[in-house]
């Protein structure tokens, strides 16, 4: 098989969707690869992250906004390709962007309610920035393996899905951890209400987003 034949059989949205988000890669590292540095350490670091929270500016809100921006391109592309294990249609992509949204937008809305039901505002954007920071920089950890996944000379699609699911459980482990660690180190919370806060805020909101990709 020759590269014009292999490319031919690749996926076009695919590879439109992920051409985008190597130009977003791409912008992120010439231009706000020290705010993008500091956001993907703050995933391994509660230094890193409190000083990104602290000092807010308008080239971190640019920084926000291009890697939600990779989430809407690369975690349909993921749960696509990695769970449904299905080629890459534009309805698919469309729908699985739709309850995409409609799961952060269920998170948000938890998260609004338990911080004004706990009385705690303050524990309001600190767990809004900790329950995205691990997909967006998961969003871009996968980028390069959705890349093998699609285009890669051999067939290591399977070898590809494993790598995938294996670093998306690393990273929901780490989220899982450092809302506990936070959530009793910084507001002193039970463990009790941590349990009920995750299962409401992380496990609730992808049953509810998968069961309707599933029946949709």
């Amino acid at each position: 098989m020759n590269a014009i034949e292999f490319t031919s059989q690749t996926n076009n949205l695919s590879f439109i969707l992920l051409l985008i988000s190597f130009s977003i890669i791409g912008v992120l590292y010439a231009f706000h690869y020290k705010y993008s540095k500091e956001l993907i350490l703050s995933v391994f670091s509660q230094r890193n992250a409190n000083q990104y929270l602290r000092d807010e500016n308008v080239f971190k809100r640019r920084v926000n906004i291009f890697f939600n921006i990779l989430i809407t391109l690369n975690i349909p592309i993921f749960v696509c390709v990695a769970i449904f294990n299905q080629e890459l249609k534009i309805h698919l992509f469309l729908n699985i962007l739709f309850f995409t949204c409609v799961y952060y937008s269920i998170k948000f809305i938890c998260i609004w309610f338990i911080g004004i039901l706990l009385k705690m505002k303050q524990i309001i954007n600190t767990a809004l920035f900790f329950t995205t920071l691990f997909d967006k920089v998961f969003s871009l950890f996968c980028f390069p393996l959705l890349l093998l996944f699609h285009f890669f000379y051999f067939e290591i699609k399977e070898a590809t899905i494993l790598l995938m699911f294996v670093v998306f459980s690393l990273f929901f482990i780490l989220k899982i951890y450092w809302n506990i660690k936070i959530g009793i180190k910084s507001f002193g919370l039970s463990k009790f209400y941590l349990f009920i806060y995750i299962c409401i805020i992380e496990f609730f909101p992808l049953l509810l987003v998968y069961r309707g990709i599933v029946f949709a």
